[in-house]
């Protein structure tokens, strides 16, 4: 099967709606037309190759003050960019590779054969310049009022 036929939009909605809730106990909404990171924050960019059934990219395009939120949520303490970068980069690791097995388990109910890559998170400092995920695909979304990006890409 090829991924890249396939409209994975309301797939992409459901997977992270599951996502955010049973990782982060957080109901993730999905609204917006183009992700328009906040220039006075770093964002923090996590994406994940998927080699079978077929290639793809699934990424998660999220602001630092969401990504301190998340790491709490699930390492149940107070965490700080100072001390704690490594941990939350691992947890927005452990989130995006739940959302492919999500995405891929939604896209293909009758398979249990698909490959993922390892997960890559780095931080941007200036989000608004540069955009990796530009050829992506994106799927726009928030946590009360911060904002944050899935993004697909199928080739």
């Amino acid at each position: 099967m090829a991924l890249s036929t396939i409209d994975v939009g309301a797939v992409v909605q459901a997977a992270t709606a599951e996502v955010f809730e049973s990782m982060a106990f957080m109901e993730a909404m999905s609204g917006g037309q183009e992700y328009q990171p906040d220039a006075s924050q770093p964002v923090f960019y996590t994406r994940l190759p998927i080699y079978k059934p077929s290639p793809a990219m699934v990424g998660l395009v999220i602001p630092q003050t969401l990504a301190l939120r998340l790491a709490e949520a699930m390492l149940l303490r107070e965490c700080h960019m100072e001390n704690d970068e490594f941990e939350v980069m691992d947890v927005l690791c452990e989130m995006s590779n739940t959302l492919a097995g999500s995405l891929l388990t939604h896209l293909m109910p009758d398979s249990d054969s698909f490959e993922l890559g390892l997960p890559e998170c780095r931080v941007i400092g200036d989000p608004v310049n540069h955009k990796e995920w530009e050829n992506a695909e994106e799927f726009l979304f928030h946590v009360d009022e911060c904002g944050f990006c899935i993004t697909w890409e199928a080739s």
